[in-house]
């Protein structure tokens, strides 16, 4: 996937009547792949490049800070599972004040048609842009029979009732609904950070564990054993991830770590990134360390139960 940062301030070469959709793109959720999906068959269709425009940092922390949301998706992990949707052509706008500022009118004069030369526009039922997001679909519409491009408006998407959007998901992984946020997401729950050194507690128990720094607006599940896909150095591996205080040692401070099943060598200053599978359990304060020992190996024996269940369906 091509990646271009900030089409304001660099030569770029605009497509020919390129089919586009724009948006936070937070979670890369359900009902964004919907979207994306409908781009990338459009574009074929077409036989015309197809084209995500996103946005870095996201929108409402330079509009309202206070207010801004804890992020489903950093920009990288982001645009990790955009690429594995099979988008080809990604433009991430830089969203500062100067973008802000501009009206819906002149977001799509400037942006979309002057730098995009759009020819579709694919978006979403909610979608809405320009100062105060004043910019929605009427107006959208209005604008494609000015500039002559075709506009397709994707509808809500349901799962067991439930309407799909970032902001749902936040609530149900803030709520610990695990599960049902991943099925709101239809993915693992993306999770990278960077190596950190730990205490070596995990270790005097026989469960060395990877310590990772997590960027500061990356929102974490509720506290908990979880199980992990744990991408290191190019391979998979079945990890027990582990969010939250250690409260048998009596240390209070919130942590993420994961031990990796099956890693045989120490590793260090590395970029880790989990794929958050499945609640396991709440955490527990054990009267000796022994006692978290053993429950760490009933923890290993479920997970990777798990893990063989998953596999065979």
């Amino acid at each position: 996937m091509h990646v271009c940062f900030d089409i304001r301030k660099v030569d770029f070469q605009a497509f020919e009547k390129p089919v586009v959709t724009l948006g936070s793109f937070d979670g890369v959720h359900l009902g964004h792949q919907a979207i994306i999906r409908r781009l990338i068959e459009k574009s074929k269709e077409k036989k015309r490049a197809g084209v995500v425009v996103t946005y870095q940092p996201h929108p409402q922390s330079v509009v309202a800070p206070d207010d801004a949301p804890s992020l489903l998706t950093t920009l990288e992990e982001k645009l990790v599972l955009l690429e594995k949707l099979g988008v080809e052509e990604t433009v991430v706008m830089n969203f500062d004040e100067q973008l802000s500022e501009y009206s819906a009118g002149e977001f799509v004069d400037k942006i979309l048609v002057r730098k995009l030369n759009v020819g579709d526009l694919v978006v979403g039922y909610d979608h809405a842009f320009g100062k105060n997001r004043a910019g929605k679909i009427d107006l959208l519409k209005q604008a494609a029979l000015r500039y002559n491009f075709d506009l397709e408006v994707v509808s809500a998407l349901h799962v067991d009732g439930i309407r799909v959007s970032s902001s749902r998901i936040r609530k149900e992984l803030e709520a610990g609904e695990f599960a049902k946020a991943k099925s709101l997401l239809g993915h693992s729950y993306p999770l990278s950070g960077t190596l950190v050194r730990g205490k070596g507690r995990g270790k005097s128990l026989g469960y060395p564990t990877l310590n990772l720094e997590i960027p500061a607006r990356k929102l974490l599940p509720q506290d908990g054993v979880y199980s992990a896909g744990v991408q290191l150095e190019g391979k998979i591996y079945v990890g027990m991830m582990y969010v939250g205080p250690k409260p048998t040692f009596d240390d209070y401070t919130r942590s993420v770590e994961v031990h990796v099943f099956g890693l045989q060598k120490d590793v260090s200053d590395l970029s880790l990134e989990l794929f958050v599978e499945s609640w396991v359990r709440e955490p527990k304060k054990f009267a000796h360390p022994e006692h978290l020992k053993d429950q760490l190996k009933s923890d290993e024996k479920r997970i990777k139960e798990m893990f063989r269940i998953d596999r065979s369906n």
